[in-house]
């Protein structure tokens, strides 16, 4: 990953706030498969690891690898079975229990009740593992954060150990620890817990993308406030300037505030760097659907996002359909706006925005 020092900082005059950090146009090519995966290149991790994983096939480290890469990519079954792979190879590697433990909690998500319980057994099962073997693992304890928070009590749901497992975890590192505990209390509604804990975390280390990422995040979703989401916004593009989602959050705060021609700077900036991960252009989309400004240009992106392999992590097809057919209702072009999102409900049938206005498009259509 780059560090600050590596990069050459330049100030641009569009921007008052955020002076821009100048990334070499190789700067992807150098990272390693575990690099690209921690800065969340996961599509270009995914051609450097295929072809090793072929090669060598029972190289426990590489489908570990390649595991967290399909992972992100939503690809869960692959992913559980390179996961299986490498944990059968080499039982004494905590990580490799944690990505069972991790993808078993993805695959639960979609599964029907009997399935759910099975899934989160073999995750509390996977994790115990890893924190025998490792105790200070912080992956493995915030596995274990979650699974008290998110399971039931028939299988050991413990909202109050969960906390106290954030407590320790801060404990012993506090950078990390403070960041666990601010998501954690995001996912219990504690919005003002929640700033506490990132603020601390960005205190610690200002440096770690996800700690600052998610203070930027907080003041644009939970917390508006333009100023502060443009300083740790700014401050996450420094952590990592390759990463195309450090880029989408500044591009979200600019369109946020009307200021579409920075807005769109910082998203053909991204793209040089990146061109794999299109999210600053959602992003401004969004952004651009919600307010009902600048609808053409919103459609123009989203086609644009469309028009590749998502990135892992990032905006799902699905909810750039329903964006785009959010946009196409806004200018009056109900037929264009039907099969974006239908498109939409076909790939994911929990998105309700979609439901709603395809229902109240379909309705106008017969009258």
């Amino acid at each position: 990953m780059l560090r600050l020092s590596a990069i050459v900082v330049t100030a641009l005059p569009l921007f008052a706030q955020c002076r821009l950090p100048d990334v070499a146009p190789d700067a992807l090519s150098r990272l390693t498969p575990a690099e690209l995966i921690d800065a969340g290149h996961y599509l270009s991790a995914e051609k450097v690891l295929e072809p090793l994983a072929e090669q060598r096939p029972a190289d426990a480290q590489i489908a570990w690898l390649l595991s967290r890469t399909k992972a992100a990519l939503g690809q869960f079954d692959e992913a559980m079975t390179l996961a299986d792979a490498a944990l059968r190879s080499d039982p004494s590697n905590a990580a490799y229990h944690v990505q069972v433990a991790a993808v078993a909690g993805r695959l639960a998500e979609k599964a029907g009740l009997l399935k759910q319980l099975s899934f989160a057994r073999r995750a509390r099962q996977e994790l115990d593992a890893a924190l025998a073997l490792d105790a200070a693992n912080t992956d493995a304890n915030w596995g274990m954060m979650m699974f008290y928070y998110a399971a039931p009590g028939l299988i050991g749901g413990d909202k109050a150990k969960a906390r106290q497992i954030g407590e320790q975890l801060a404990a012993t590192a506090p950078d990390l620890g403070r960041y666990y505990q601010g998501r954690l209390a995001i996912e219990m509604k504690d919005f003002d817990t929640a700033e506490s804990f990132f603020r601390l975390a960005a205190l610690e280390n200002p440096l770690l993308f996800d700690d600052v990422a998610a203070l930027a995040a907080f003041y644009m979703d939970k917390k508006p406030d333009q100023a502060r989401a443009e300083r740790w916004a700014c401050q996450a593009v420094h952590a990592d300037a390759t990463r195309g989602d450090a880029w989408a959050l500044l591009a979200r705060v600019y369109a946020m505030c009307g200021c579409w021609t920075e807005a769109v700077e910082i998203a053909r900036r991204a793209e040089a760097i990146d061109p794999e991960n299109l999210s600053p252009y959602y992003a401004i989309a969004a952004v651009a659907v919600t307010r009902g400004e600048q609808l053409e240009m919103a459609a123009e992106f989203l086609r644009k996002y469309l028009s590749q392999p998502v990135e892992g992590n990032q905006p799902a097809e699905a909810l750039a359909h329903m964006q785009l057919g959010l946009a196409m209702a806004q200018m009056g072009k109900t037929r264009d706006a039907l099969p974006e999102l239908k498109a939409a409900l076909q790939q994911d049938s929990t998105l309700e925005p979609a439901k709603t206005e395809l229902k109240r498009l379909s309705a106008e259509l017969r009258r």
